[in-house]
């Protein structure tokens, strides 16, 4: 990466990290990463069936993550994840909201009306800081035109992340080699992720 090339990618993080940390939807924000109340994570949990999420990874094992396709935060996190799937035994489940910015709804509908939703949410989160059209944040182009189906989706997996009054994204939820569900707000420390990995039944 060139020296131009890296200082706009840290101008547009610092530009997502700002619109993250000030978002207009009323109890947005990232705060500090930090465990949460088991019965709010076993209600949560209990809706992941009703949510629509991109599965990365074959694994029996499941961690369910609320991203928005803006998020800087949510990026570390796939980066973080990224090199521990292969033999984890773990799928991941990426539960997409457009909420943090303007084009946060049209790039979360465009993975979901991707031919291969996978490949597109992989698109947004590789090319992080360099979508063609110069906007910040993740790197797919935003979709001209959401299907009706595409936003009641959305709006779906908006309702279950609200439903527990939510601050913040990544949120990162998943059931407990005790049987116990666990949440996570936040991005981990890499020492945190191979404890929250491991405890994952």
């Amino acid at each position: 990466m060139s020296p131009n090339h890296r200082q706009l990618a840290l101008s547009r993080r610092a530009v997502l990290a700002a619109l993250v940390a000030t978002a207009a939807t009323p109890g947005l924000g990232v705060v500090a990463a930090r465990a949460q109340g088991a019965d709010k994570a076993a209600a949560l949990l209990a809706q992941m069936p009703g949510a629509t999420s991109i599965v990365q990874g074959s694994g029996r094992r499941r961690l369910y993550v609320f991203f928005d396709p803006n998020c800087p935060y949510c990026h570390h996190l796939y980066l973080a994840l990224r090199g521990r799937l292969a033999g984890a035994d773990l799928q991941v489940h990426w539960v997409v909201l457009g909420m943090l910015t303007s084009s946060s709804e049209p790039k979360a509908a465009a993975m979901l009306q991707a031919p291969d939703r996978l490949r597109a949410f992989e698109t947004n989160e590789n090319d992080y800081d360099f979508a063609a059209n110069g906007q910040p944040g993740g790197g797919i182009e935003p979709a001209a035109t959401i299907q009706p189906e595409t936003r009641r989706l959305l709006q779906r997996n908006l309702q279950i992340y609200r439903s527990q009054k939510l601050f913040g994204v990544p949120v990162l939820v998943w059931k407990r080699r005790g049987g116990a569900a666990d949440m996570y707000v936040g991005v981990p420390s890499q020492q945190q992720l191979t404890r929250l990995l491991g405890d994952i039944a």
